[in-house]
């Protein structure tokens, strides 16, 4: 090979690994893109995540849990690491959010509109033997649930004494959105603080997000409550491991009618853990097929509302609460013993 024949093929391989390198993510040097969610999406996530830095190698996706009103609470006040896409079990809060945002004379809080991503309901997950005994005909009745929480023990209901008091489960209204909408429904048509201070009297530990609340449920069995309130979406993810653990698993209820939340994501502008373009690629992935199919694996409705179970598509669904109703329920919550 003569000498100038070396040299181009040499130009050539150098001029190719620059390509590669070009191309290829160099450790370290992949931007961050920091993501909340809420507990109801984790798992979820921990399957996006690395099918979205396949496709976007250039982008090192960090995502974090909060609860819901914990998530807004935390972007309003800002901190060294503000998220760049938060993503709420209600897309109600963002919008709180884009509000306060504004009074503060900031501009727009979001990069566009945020995006509807997916849906679930509000259901009710309890230990077979208890819900046989609460809702003899199969159905959910908050009438038949009230009575139960004002007799207090289930031997008042016809209940082995050895079940000892009704402990129903619920996470914190004043941190997490199931527990608002677990308030609200209760609530219904009973105004007045009374049905507030009856459903507080009946919770046993409220939790600060709904998957803790469902991995205590399921871990804890009987002895960390007998009804718990939760979404459709992770009640149907941890069925398998109930059965596990419990001979015949819990029972997934469907209240009639019952509330179902719209989780949107929102780009936030600003100030914050990565590019809002990066921002907006991820969330144009979980609208694509494979974050679409992940999110229908974990029990997830489209935002079309395709997808759950079947039982879910007969219920009625209610609207999340006013903020100001909200407002007024918590007040109550929070002033009731």
């Amino acid at each position: 090979m003569s000498r100038l024949s070396r040299r181009r093929v040499l130009s050539l391989g150098i001029g190719a690994v620059a390509v590669l390198l070009a191309a290829a993510p160099v450790p370290g040097l992949r931007r961050p893109l920091l993501v909340v969610v809420g507990s109801e999406l984790e798992a979820s996530l921990r399957q996006i995540e690395p099918l979205f830095e396949t496709r976007h190698g250039d982008i090192d996706l960090r995502w974090r849990v909060m609860g819901a009103q914990d998530m807004i609470n935390a972007s309003i006040d800002g901190g060294p690491e503000r998220p760049r896409v938060l993503i709420p079990s209600n897309r109600d809060q963002l919008e709180s959010y884009a509000g306060a945002v504004q009074a503060r004379g900031d501009g727009p809080a979001f990069r566009g509109s945020p995006q509807p991503i997916a849906r679930t309901l509000l259901v009710a997950v309890a230990w077979p033997e208890r819900a046989k005994r609460l809702f003899p005909d199969g159905r959910f009745s908050w009438e038949r649930l009230r009575a139960a929480a004002r007799a207090g023990r289930w031997q008042a209901i016809g209940g082995p004494p050895a079940w000892g008091s009704v402990d129903l489960r619920m996470t914190d209204p004043l941190r997490s959105n199931s527990g608002q909408l677990t308030l609200a429904l209760w609530a219904r048509d009973q105004p007045g603080s009374e049905a507030v201070a009856l459903l507080k009297r009946a919770i046993y530990r409220p939790a600060r997000s709904t998957d803790i609340l469902l991995s205590e449920f399921v871990s804890g069995g009987p002895n960390q409550g007998d009804l718990a309130f939760v979404y459709e979406a992770p009640a149907l993810q941890r069925q398998g491991e109930a059965q596990g653990r419990w001979p015949g698993g819990y029972r997934m209820l469907i209240p009639d009618p019952t509330m179902e939340t719209v989780l949107a994501a929102g780009v936030r502008r600003g100030e914050g853990q990565g590019r809002e373009a990066d921002g907006s690629r991820f969330v144009a992935f979980l609208l694509g097929a494979e974050g679409r199919a992940v999110l229908n694996r974990h029990g997830f409705r489209d935002a079309a509302g395709q997808g759950g179970s079947p039982a879910g598509d007969r219920v009625r669904r209610l609207p999340p609460p006013s903020p100001a109703a909200l407002e007024d329920l918590l007040r109550q919550w929070q002033s009731v013993p």
